[in-house]
């Protein structure tokens, strides 16, 4: 995800916070829900900002995989 998403190596937790890279981050979200059924968390549910969101990867590879491609499908589609 690096190469789309602004994201520090989690140190021993199963859930990473990337940065949404186009607007909010309830925006974001919203919209990997609502066309990849991708359920992540938007970070101004942990803080005041709405910036990051919240994703866990305990999960099976197949889903992890599935997953990341629709990440990176969502972050090149941008706010349009």
């Amino acid at each position: 995800l690096a190469d789309d998403y602004e994201l520090v190596r989690p140190s021993g937790a199963f859930y990473a916070f990337p940065k949404a890279p186009w607007g909010t981050a309830t925006e974001f979200v919203t919209r990997a829900i609502e066309k990849y059924q991708l359920l992540i968390i938007p970070g101004n549910v942990f803080s005041s900002r709405d910036t990051h969101f919240r994703i866990s990867y305990a999960a099976p590879d197949a889903t992890l995989e599935r997953g990341i491609d629709a990440l990176r499908k969502v972050a090149r589609e941008g706010k349009a």
